[in-house]
């Protein structure tokens, strides 16, 4: 008996593995054979509906914002098409004296709208409206528990996405579009049926893809904040082994002007990780580290270190179905995502470095 146990339980935690993983027989990420056909001009479509409802598609439109008073209110608009189609909202908001609300909610298709024109999505009473210069972003209290937004978020610095946007591996891809780098907020908050007025600087973009994520990323570090007059993105995204085993890191330094500097792929930039994170994952978790440095041939430096959690998510504990989680916790495959409040050093060539904030996110899709 306990030896059936045992290959029941061995063939369980294969086939996840298998099905969360898939085939190791897949194309490889060439890094001379990204798109580059769109040109520098971002139109407003780029931030429409991008996906077509087919297996395995997904897309979220993204918006973070640090406000006057030192809060971070983040809300993210999903869909997903996994055999059914899946829509929810998450929002997460945290104060400076370390209190904290989160949610998650689900939507049933028939209470959602989509453009492709622009971007123009609407889960029931919320809705994230917008057309590269200007957003209305609205969560309604009523879904979620007494917090809600209703604010405006006007770019200060135009759009950007390196080359197409796209990371490709074969017919697989992953793409990104920074639809507002930087922006100001303005609006009201609510939090326990109160409203209050609200001010500060916003972050957008959009995302889509193909194929899961997991089979093309083993994880990735993402950073997008503020130094001075300066709005900074950095990032290192790394592929499975299956798809080569490439480090993708990237950096967007812009002002008022526009872009400053900017630099992607294997083409002169140098990334190293410290600061080895404890306490947050389980014990069989790989290696994540919550500082990265950032440095080019041609001498543009950045320096980003999380220094305090503002979410930790298992993403397991998002499917609607208890049993996936569970089925998943007795295998290897342990997933999170995890965002923290950072600190980021930006040197330019020949200057002093300067000291910034933002928020540094780690994608751990293993």
């Amino acid at each position: 008996m306990i030896k059936l146990i045992l290959i029941i339980s061995t063939l369980l935690l294969s086939g996840c593995s298998n099905l969360y993983l898939g085939s190791k027989d897949y194309t490889d990420f060439d890094p001379q054979l990204q798109a580059n056909q769109l040109g520098n001009t971002i139109l407003p479509y780029e931030d429409g509906l991008r996906t077509n409802s087919k297996n395995k598609e997904y897309e979220w439109w993204y918006f973070d914002a640090k406000l006057d008073d030192g809060s971070i209110a983040v809300v993210y608009f999903w869909k997903i098409k996994a055999i059914k189609d899946f829509y929810y909202i998450g929002v997460n908001y945290n104060k400076p004296d370390g209190t904290e609300y989160k949610k998650i909610k689900f939507f049933k298709k028939n209470d959602t709208f989509f453009e492709k024109d622009s971007c123009n999505v609407q889960y029931n009473n919320n809705h994230f409206i917008g057309n590269l210069e200007k957003y209305k972003i609205k969560i309604n209290p009523d879904d979620f528990d007494g917090f809600g937004l209703d604010i405006e978020l006007n770019a200060t610095i135009k759009p950007y996405r390196p080359q197409d946007g796209i990371i490709n591996a074969g017919k697989d891809y992953f793409a990104w579009l920074a639809a507002v780098p930087n922006g100001l907020v303005n609006g009201k908050l609510t939090y326990n049926n109160e409203e209050i007025n609200i001010s500060g600087s916003g972050y957008h973009d959009h995302n889509w893809g193909n194929i899961e994520l997991q089979k093309l990323f083993d994880d990735w570090l993402w950073f997008r904040g503020t130094v001075g007059e300066y709005t900074i993105i950095g990032y290192e995204l790394n592929t499975t082994s299956a798809r080569g085993g490439y480090s993708i890191p990237g950096i967007f330094i812009a002002d008022s002007t526009g872009i400053i500097y900017e630099n992607y792929g294997q083409n002169g930039i140098f990334t190293s990780k410290e600061n080895l994170i404890t306490g947050l994952y389980k014990k069989n978790n790989e290696a994540l580290f919550s500082k990265l440095k950032i440095l080019t041939n041609d001498n543009f430096y950045l320096e980003i270190e999380g220094v305090e959690v503002i979410e930790n998510l298992y993403l397991f504990d998002v499917h609607k179905t208890p049993f996936i989680p569970f089925l998943f916790s007795l295998s290897n495959i342990d997933p999170y995502y995890t965002r923290f409040k950072s600190k980021v050093t930006l040197k330019l060539p020949n200057k002093n470095p300067m000291i910034g904030e933002g928020v540094l996110e780690i994608m751990d899709l293993k």
